[in-house]
């Protein structure tokens, strides 16, 4: 009871100062907090001062007037549900940023929704290679749309043009050393796209099941990982005080597997860049893999301890344990740990289960820093097709929108959402700083090689090696990297004829 009561304060005491301040007078017409209110009072308003004179000095050598801005993807929170301010965090963020962008540079500007990637991917195809101008940015994720792209050779790079600042806090700092090929880029990521606040790997903990029993405290937990102490074997100890669950009556220790995000938490890298710049794997697995290998199939391959369903044997959750194919033991307090990307701890909060946050593990506790693997399946990404009718003015608006979303995008998602209204505790607040200090990226996103639906042969056979049985890790590296290797030939082909 006393731990229901100590959750119940710390919800109050971060629910409370929205309140004050919505009281106040400030926020939309529905009395709650917004992203607008955030960035332009008080503090926040001197804060953001030096960024608003950088938007209005793109605007004052740019002839926008009377023009349109054409941007095309999925339905996402990328943009507006409205053309409106709604009172929804979210959706009033990015409305803000359009606002701004209409207000500023005296454009109109338009959403293009599709239904998802595959068809974003093949309306800018289509419009690009028939000459079309219509479209002037393009969102999408890494894998299903801008690798894509990028492969049909319709979109322009996005290093060369004057008016986008790599430099600047909105786009993420190691593009150039991880995305570029032979030092040409192709596509942006960053605070202009929202999964940028939801793609990168966490742990979640339980705190109800954590309470359960005596060996788990959090206290311990977030010193851990404050300390950087936060291994592989320190989780596996933790975890170690829940009995093993071989009936699944019981609790699990893990709620589901994410090996490949244990791999690059561990440091360890699949991509790298010879001498020119140019992307390539090793032949050989890295044993550095198989080691972790071992480790991770004991975790996930063990149904005693992870609820885990092995697909390529046919196995799903409903007819391996009798319940609902979606069905979510964290989340029903039957598991400990969860992998997740930070987005799902926003998700959750809708949900009765309480939980902490924690940065992935490293691989030893000689690691130097931790690393959170932003996932290609989620990650955003922008992209300016090679038909765009007036480059200058497309290029420096879409610097003034990374401008805007540091304003209002990560405002809304990483102070409001994610270390306001996602965290049960202020430990969790400095977890997602650190989370988000150590992001990293691996260029095997966009030569995955695979379809729009999965990965390629390679990241396929690792990940199934590294969750269900690496008996034959060695020998499926051998020869899926053969199959890489030749994307990767084409992709450096594609890029060597583009200016």
């Amino acid at each position: 009871m006393a731990k229901k009561i100590l959750i119940l304060l710390l919800v109050l005491t971060l629910v409370l100062p929205v309140a004050v301040s919505c009281g106040n007078g400030g926020g939309s017409e529905t009395g709650k907090e917004t992203a607008s209110d955030t960035a332009g009072t008080g503090e926040n308003e001197n804060e953001y001062a030096e960024l608003d004179a950088y938007v209005e000095e793109l605007a004052e050598g740019t002839n926008t007037d009377g023009s349109t801005f054409t941007y095309i993807g999925r339905s996402s929170d990328n943009f507006p549900k409205e053309e409106r301010e709604l009172g929804d965090i979210q959706s009033d963020a990015v409305y803000y940023r359009q606002r701004d962008l209409e207000e500023i540079f005296g454009i109109d500007w338009e959403a293009v929704i599709t239904d998802g990637g595959p068809t974003t991917t093949d309306q800018v195809t289509n419009e690009v290679t028939a000459g079309g101008d219509s479209y002037d940015l393009v969102y999408g994720n890494v894998i299903t749309v801008s690798q894509y792209l990028f492969n049909s050779g319709v979109i322009r790079r996005v290093d060369t043009l004057d008016t986008i600042n790599l430099d600047k806090e909105w786009w993420v700092q190691s593009l150039r050393d991880v995305y570029s090929i032979k030092g040409k880029l192709f596509f942006l990521r960053g605070y202009a796209t929202v999964e940028s606040f939801q793609d990168t790997d966490c742990v979640l903990f339980n705190k109800t099941v954590a309470s359960m029993f005596d060996g788990i405290d959090e206290d311990e937990l977030y010193s851990l990982a404050r300390d950087g102490k936060w291994t592989i074997d320190e989780m596996q100890r933790v975890a170690s005080y829940v009995p093993e669950n071989p009936t699944g009556t019981g609790i699990y220790r893990y709620d589901n597997a994410d090996a490949i995000g244990l791999l690059f938490s561990s440091g360890l890298k699949i991509t790298n860049f010879d001498e020119e710049g140019a992307p390539y794997i090793v032949d050989a697995l890295p044993v550095e893999f198989l080691d972790l290998s071992q480790i991770t199939v004991g975790m996930f391959a063990d149904n005693s301890q992870t609820p885990t369903a092995d697909y390529r044997k046919g196995e799903d959750k409903m007819t391996k344990y009798g319940v609902d194919e979606d069905y979510d033991w964290f989340q029903d307090n039957k598991a400990l740990f969860q992998f997740s990307g930070t987005g799902g701890a926003i998700s959750l909060r809708q949900f009765d289960v309480v939980f902490g946050i924690l940065p992935m593990p490293k691989g030893s506790a000689s690691q130097a820093q931790y690393y959170s693997y932003a996932d290609p399946w989620g990650s955003g990404s922008l992209t300016i097709p090679k038909t765009t009718k007036n480059i200058d003015v497309t290029s420096t608006i879409t610097e003034a929108m990374g401008a805007l979303s540091a304003k209002y995008v990560k405002t809304a998602y990483y102070d409001m959402l994610l270390r306001g209204q996602s965290i049960f505790d202020m430990e969790s607040r400095d977890m997602l700083d650190i989370i988000f200090q150590t992001t990293v990226y691996d260029m095997v996103d966009i030569y995955s090689g695979g379809d729009v639906n999965q990965w390629g042969p390679l990241m396929q056979a690792l990940s199934y090696d590294m969750t269900y049985d690496n008996t034959s890790i060695t020998s499926n590296w051998k020869s899926n990297v053969k199959v890489t290797k030749y994307t990767i030939k084409n992709i450096i082909k594609t890029a060597d004829n583009q200016d």
